[in-house]
């Protein structure tokens, strides 16, 4: 099952609307092969065409860990980085 299947199945599952943006921050997050900031990950969008706003990435990032499909590590006690769960991991939980 793909990550968006997933993302797809738990909004479905908890009655939460599907926004296309906060699955694009996802499904980008998830082209990083490492820990990735807010600010690198908005500027990756913006740069592959993405209309989006820092303020949404970070707002979307910051579900994806609530929700469980993203892990987020504190550096220097001030700098928050993120990356997409393995998959493997997801479904297990």
């Amino acid at each position: 099952m793909s990550l968006s299947d997933l993302l797809l199945r738990y909004c479905s599952q908890n009655n939460i609307r599907y926004a296309g943006k906060r699955i694009t921050v996802a499904l980008h997050l998830d082209q990083h092969n490492e820990y990735t900031d807010g600010d690198t990950l908005w500027r990756s969008l913006r740069t592959s065409g993405v209309k989006i706003s820092p303020a949404t990435v970070y707002e979307s990032l910051n579900w994806l860990v609530n929700a469980g499909f993203a892990e987020r590590k504190v550096l220097d006690g001030r700098r928050n980085v993120f990356r997409v769960k393995s998959l493997k991991k997801m479904r297990l939980e």
